[in-house]
């Protein structure tokens, strides 16, 4: 698939200068951020998208800030979900977040039934919106999704190597295709986590790309291969290992 020049130099937006201000928004606690493109990037500059999303639409984010957020710039974790909504499934993930000082952010609206640009757009998109409230730590940002959602961050980690230091594939990955043609030489760079399970259907491809990545220069990445886990998300111990990995 060939992504439209928009998506392709979008990530050039993210890295100008802002000012980020105060939020009243308590750490530990979950909250949705509503902004248009008109809101995020300004009628010139979101009138570039117009054909993947309306600049007047409103695109809504499920947040959700670790307890630590006020210590310390956090990372961030994009999540792209196969579901309509974008916030943390698994609640219990939260302690995992706290503890690694993490934003969760997830789009809604965005899942497996919604054409690719547009999921892709709404996840980065999701970092601007962040930015307009907090100072974030720009070397900490993770895409991560499951099943068709991690296709999706497969896609914007392949894509945006600059943008995203690190990814968790859960359930689900594609390897970049030629064209657009990554940059493998900054994507190596970056670290990554395959997360399947033994019951998996996507098990076998999951290990086919990895393999790949590995054999592509990518030396840090790693395979977790959950014994029991089926098609579904992981518990709380395999994402603590899997962000352990990432912060290394």
């Amino acid at each position: 698939m060939k992504f439209p020049l928009a998506i392709l130099v979008l990530f050039l937006i993210f890295f100008l200068a802002t000012d980020a201000s105060a939020t009243e928004q308590p750490p530990g606690t979950s909250f949705e951020i509503s902004l248009s493109l008109n809101e995020l990037l300004g009628e010139q500059e979101a009138s570039r998208y117009q054909k993947i999303l309306s600049p007047e639409e409103l695109i809504t984010w499920a947040v959700y800030l670790p307890v630590n957020v006020a210590n310390q710039p956090p990372g961030v974790l994009v999540y792209v979900s196969p579901l309509n909504l974008g916030r943390m499934e698994k609640t219990a993930w939260r302690s995992v977040l706290d503890q690694h000082n993490l934003i969760w952010i997830g789009a809604n609206n965005s899942g497996n039934r919604k054409p690719v640009d547009r999921r892709m757009v709404m996840a980065l998109m999701a970092l601007k919106a962040l930015e307009k409230d907090y100072l974030i730590s720009s070397n900490r940002i993770i895409v991560s999704g499951f099943s068709g959602g991690g296709r999706v961050a497969s896609m914007l980690a392949s894509q945006y190597p600059e943008v995203f230091t690190g990814a968790i594939y859960i359930c689900g990955v594609n390897y970049w295709k030629k064209s657009p043609k990554p940059r493998i030489d900054r994507l190596v760079q970056n670290r990554f986590v395959f997360l399947t399970g033994s019951k998996d259907f996507n098990r076998m491809e999951t290990q086919t790309v990895y393999r790949r990545y590995l054999k592509a220069g990518a030396e840090h990445s790693m395979l977790l291969d959950i014994p029991g886990m089926s098609h579904e998300l992981p518990d709380t111990a395999a994402i603590l290992e899997a962000l352990e990995f990432l912060d290394e």
